[in-house]
């Protein structure tokens, strides 16, 4: 008798997302190998000869998250190889691929089965899961368009955790010089026009027209599509605002307007950190089938606008 359900292989880079998965495994009362719950039993033991127990012998099913990072860790490539030998001796399919890319993986049909997580939730392919060995998932509760707006803000929002750090640090990758004060303040102003858009966009994308869109009337259900598709554009705009401030700390421009350039990429700072804590309130609230749409952007024009007063007077 399999000691775990399923056994989760993945590369510590797509741990965010599988820890989710683990935990909602648990909920729904689904036995896994997740490694960070064992590091008690784990330790001290020979890894290589447990591990190959874990992946070739003590589960029903192996779900292996496929990425550029899972294909060359040593330890995933060890996982693997077992849970290959077992899929070579069994009478039913074992491994269960689910792709965060297209990431070759040797061994692995071509033809195999799998499924594209690169848009699904950890919520969601936990419920795959549960289906899959059997487990009983019951129909979705009250609220649970909230749930899945929540949960698609956060997937989407956690894959841009490197750019927000490169942010907070000021980093940015070199533009194209403005080697003039036209072409510095004509880029500037375009520049100002498209965040105006940015944050007119978030706007729009939350207005009570969108959400019904979405959501639906009162008393009916939501789209899920449009539910994925207005979390996705909305984490989208969130990105133009990392794009956008870093475009005008990379680009170089006369000294003059240096000042301006630099004081400017820091409008975004606020609405940044009001969409985070958007969302996670947003997240906390669906965890509980409910949530508030409402987010008003605000920022203080002020600095900016006496630089630019600077550079046009001089």
């Amino acid at each position: 008798m399999p000691k775990y359900d399923v056994c989760l292989s993945f590369a510590g880079e797509d741990r965010v997302y599988v820890e989710e998965v683990a935990r909602h495994l648990t909920e729904l009362g689904v036995s896994r190998f997740y490694d960070t719950d064992e590091q008690a039993d784990l330790w001290g033991k020979n890894l290589v000869e447990h591990l190959d127990q874990i992946y070739r012998r003590d589960s029903r099913f192996c779900v292996m998250f496929v990425s550029e990072a899972y294909a060359r860790k040593m330890w995933t490539k060890h996982e693997r190889q077992s849970a290959f030998d077992r899929a070579l001796v069994s009478d039913s399919e074992y491994v269960l691929p689910a792709r965060f890319d297209d990431t070759e993986i040797p061994a692995l049909r071509v033809g195999t089965g799998y499924i594209d997580i690169s848009n699904r939730t950890p919520r969601e392919f936990a419920r795959m899961i549960a289906e899959k060995v059997g487990t009983k998932v019951e129909g979705p509760e009250p609220g649970w368009e909230y749930q899945l707006f929540a949960d698609s803000l956060k997937l989407h929002l956690n894959k841009l955790e490197d750019k927000r750090t490169s942010h907070e640090m000021g980093f940015s990758s070199p533009r194209r010089a403005l080697t003039t004060d036209t072409e510095a303040l004509d880029h500037f102003m375009t520049r100002s026009r498209v965040f105006d858009g940015i944050v007119n966009t978030i706007a729009d994308l939350l207005s009570p027209g969108k959400q019904q869109w979405a959501f639906g009337r009162a008393g009916r259900p939501g789209d899920r599509e449009r539910i994925r598709q207005l979390a996705n554009r909305f984490v989208e705009e969130y990105e133009k605002l990392l794009d956008w401030s870093a475009d005008l700390r990379g680009t170089p421009t006369p000294a003059r307007f240096a000042a301006l350039y630099q004081t400017a990429a820091q409008l975004a700072n606020e609405p940044l950190t009001q969409i985070e804590a958007f969302v996670q309130q947003f997240v906390d609230a669906g965890e509980r089938g409910s949530g508030d749409l409402h987010l008003h952007l605000s920022y203080d024009p002020g600095p900016v606008e006496a630089e630019l007063k600077k550079v046009q007077t001089t």
